[in-house]
């Protein structure tokens, strides 16, 4: 099984656990690291966790509990110094640095707290990521990054002096929950944000591929890994993002530069032809990237 479809049938299976997709990400930098072994280390932090946290404790006092012990007996901190580095998005390298991201850590605790029957869910919150911790005396956030707890009607003015500039939250958290193919895309997306950066287009198309497998139906994706193609100067896959790019928009018709009335798409009070709508600025970028292709294309050929 390649890489890409063991990631695939991981992400499928394992809906409500995140750890496994997350640590088969690591196969992008570590091609033969052993997945089953990390898993099995978890299990045995779940163990040594679950003897550290006070018999009973529940609500706030449980939250603060398990932060006391990840974050302040096992040191699993927020990379400060090195915020950036690639190894932070992988969770197998947090689990053997200690260190990472606020998503990666989140991700870590929600794996020790749920083999520990803990309510724990993601909040992709404005600007930084948490989790959200309920159980029958109430709900919590966490924060690991900071190592902090705080409650719901704290969370806006938690924030706001975190980043220093007003952030408001809905109290009623739902819009903010994170399920785990937004999570593992969030995460992809912070490491394609690194790589291109680090004008490592190779590493960036590697990180797309795994991004149009997660949410196949978002248009920008493919025109993003197309423009990677582009600049790699694989042109006839670049071509052919582009071509599931317009598809995606139901813009078809700009890619072919035909003018035909091909009916593919809905628009307000009914259905409405591709040759109909017109060419926005950004499908006018990317048309002139794709007459570059095309040329190129044919002066290959």
């Amino acid at each position: 099984m390649d890489l890409l479809t063991e990631f695939s049938t991981a992400l499928r299976r394992d809906s409500d656990r995140p750890e496994r997709p997350a640590l088969l990400l690591g196969k992008l930098v570590d091609p033969e690291l052993d997945v089953d072994g990390y898993i099995r280390r978890l299990d045995e932090l779940a163990d040594q966790v679950e003897q550290s946290l006070p018999v009973g404790a529940l609500g706030r006092a449980r939250a603060e509990a398990l932060i006391a012990v990840l974050h302040g007996q096992y040191s699993f901190f927020g990379n400060v110094e090195n915020y950036y580095a690639p190894s932070n998005s992988f969770l197998h390298r947090v689990l053997d640095t200690r260190l990472g991201l606020p998503i990666t850590l989140c991700l870590l605790y929600t794996a020790v707290g749920r083999r520990l029957g803990m309510n724990l869910r993601g909040l992709g919150l404005p600007g930084h990521f948490m989790l959200e911790y309920g159980d029958m005396n109430g709900v919590w956030i966490l924060d690991p990054f900071h190592g902090k707890v705080v409650g719901r009607e704290e969370l806006s003015y938690y924030l706001t002096q975190i980043f220093q500039q007003p952030i408001r939250v809905s109290v009623s958290l739902e819009q903010y929950r994170t399920d785990t193919g937004a999570w593992i895309l969030r995460i992809l997306n912070n490491l394609r944000s690194v790589y291109i950066s680090q004008h490592s287009l190779a590493d960036a198309l590697k990180v797309l591929n795994y991004m149009v497998i997660v949410d196949p139906e978002e248009a920008n994706l493919w025109r993003d890994r197309g423009m990677l193609h582009y600049g790699l100067e694989n042109m006839l896959l670049a071509e052919s993002d582009l071509r599931r790019y317009f598809l995606l928009r139901n813009r078809l018709h700009l890619f072919t530069g035909e003018a035909e009335m091909v009916f593919s798409g809905v628009a307000l009070g009914g259905w409405m032809p591709e040759a109909e709508q017109e060419a926005t600025q950004e499908d006018q970028r990317v048309l002139f990237v794709l007459k570059q292709i095309r040329d190129e294309i044919r002066r290959l050929n």
